[in-house]
């Protein structure tokens, strides 16, 4: 009984030590063992009941936290790769605009608006795949402010080789080449929309599938941080896509894509990588519901689409303290479908037969600048020129042969930054229009200046 209890009293007290390997005996035993109290044999069998205890006593502190931080860690993975931001506009606007009913053809306004608001949630799946979901709230014709999708996509990755770097391929409603690209050169989107998609020539999202890539590799951090991480490819960048060509507001109502495309080379990267030449375009037919006509007797038995063919180049230079570029552009119709000649504007001589249902040809071109005015670059000053002929052809030119129907827009502002992309802006916007300008849209109607003075803060997060 003596032997018995000195056992239990040994394996308490190993209970309070650390535990030792197999091979060798406790100190305490082996002092029991030496003192003739406890036998070899019956040491080691102690001290092995006592390893395989302590080791049980493991695993269930290790399962009971596995099960206690098991919520935790399918939060942290579920957080892991997720970045959630929002872009607001926030504007006061003072000016007036184009109302034929009026007497002088001009509507004052005075207002507080929301322009845009962003709320944006991207995943990085894995390495490989990426996600992003983007709602845009806008305010409609009524004063409404509703909810839409903006972009909601998957993103699949690969890591690329020499030639090209970070190609990508973005599947669902997703950017279109141009205006993603432009955002990266006029960064100002929060004083309107950017020239072609002004014009409604352009969208800047819409549903399909896009390829994306770099030309080479990135170009140093240190031109990233300084001047533009945009399209950091040390050759330039590409971008070539298939689309419903609605945009992303309109729903596709035919059964024709629109290829849409954009390709930017550097001609100097180790001297002037800010130096850029582009070439962008689209083709296909516009988003328009299968028609048929009869005119005048003249039936065609066919269902009719407009063509929509865009041709655009730009080229822009990007500088830590300033940036200039310059865009021109030729299209044929739009990607909606909206702009086409009507049987009801059959006019031999001008509209042709062949015409019905072809969109106009217009033309236009657009000049950016902006320069940083001090040190930090917290103050920017920049202004904005464009010039847009809706009817290159002259069809509607009912005053006069040969004279202009153009609109001319005069943009100039200054902002200053609060922080990073937190700014608010000041600009000055007037419209100019020829009076054949105004026949196009509105009959024999000359449409007065317009004039705006906004203020707009930028929220970014």
């Amino acid at each position: 009984m003596k032997k018995l209890a000195l056992m239990v009293m040994a394996a308490a007290v190993l209970g309070s030590l650390s535990p030792v390997s197999a091979q060798e005996v406790d100190p305490l035993l082996q002092l029991l063992i030496d003192k003739k109290v406890l036998t070899q044999d019956e040491a080691l069998t102690v001290q092995k009941e006592y390893d395989k205890k302590k080791e049980a006593q493991k695993e269930e502190t290790k399962k009971a936290m596995d099960d206690a931080t098991k919520p935790m860690k399918s939060v942290s993975d579920a957080l892991k790769g997720l970045k959630i931001g929002g872009t607001y506009y926030l504007s006061y606007q003072n000016g007036s605009s184009f109302s034929a009913s009026e007497a002088d053809g001009l509507k004052s306004y005075n207002k507080f608006v929301l322009k845009r608001g962003y709320l944006d949630v991207r995943k990085e799946i894995a390495p490989w795949l990426a996600t992003r979901f983007t709602t845009d709230v806008h305010q409609d014709s009524e004063g409404n402010y509703l909810a839409r999708q903006k972009y909601l996509y998957a993103d699949f990755k690969w890591k690329g080789n020499k030639v090209f770097s970070n190609p990508h391929l973005e599947v669902g409603l997703i950017h279109t080449p141009w205006l993603d690209f432009e955002d990266s050169i006029n960064t100002w989107r929060m004083q309107d929309a950017l020239f072609l998609d002004r014009e409604k020539i352009l969208a800047s999202a819409d549903s399909g599938i896009m390829f994306g890539a770099n030309f080479g590799p990135a170009l140093p951090k240190s031109y990233q941080d300084e001047v533009s991480k945009g399209f950091p490819g040390k050759w330039g960048s590409m971008a070539v896509g298939i689309y419903n060509g609605g945009g992303y507001s309109k729903g596709e109502k035919n059964m024709n894509k629109i290829l849409q495309y954009r390709v930017s080379f550097r001609p100097v990267p180790a001297y002037m990588p800010g130096l850029q030449l582009t070439v962008s375009g689209a083709n296909g037919k516009g988003n328009l519901e299968p028609v048929n006509y009869d005119k005048d007797g003249i039936f065609l038995n066919e269902r009719i689409y407009p063509d929509f063919n865009l041709i655009n180049y730009m080229v822009s230079y990007q500088h830590a303290r300033f940036t200039l570029a310059g865009q021109w552009f030729k299209a044929e119709g739009n990607p909606t479908g909206s702009g086409y000649y009507t049987p009801a504007q059959y006019i031999p001589g001008k509209v042709e037969y062949s015409d019905i249902f072809s969109g106009p040809k217009t033309k236009g071109y657009s000049y950016f600048g902006e320069v940083k005015l001090d040190e930090a670059k917290k103050w920017v000053l920049w202004a904005r020129y464009e010039k847009f002929d809706p009817d290159t052809r002259g069809i509607f030119e009912a005053v006069k042969e040969n004279s202009e129907d153009v609109r001319k827009r005069y943009i100039y502002g200054i902002a200053y930054k609060l922080y990073k992309d937190n700014i608010i802006l000041l600009d000055y916007e007037k419209n100019s229009h020829t009076k054949e300008y105004g026949n196009i849209l509105h009959g024999d109607t000359v449409i007065p200046d317009e004039e705006r003075i906004q203020l707009t803060l930028q929220i970014k997060f």
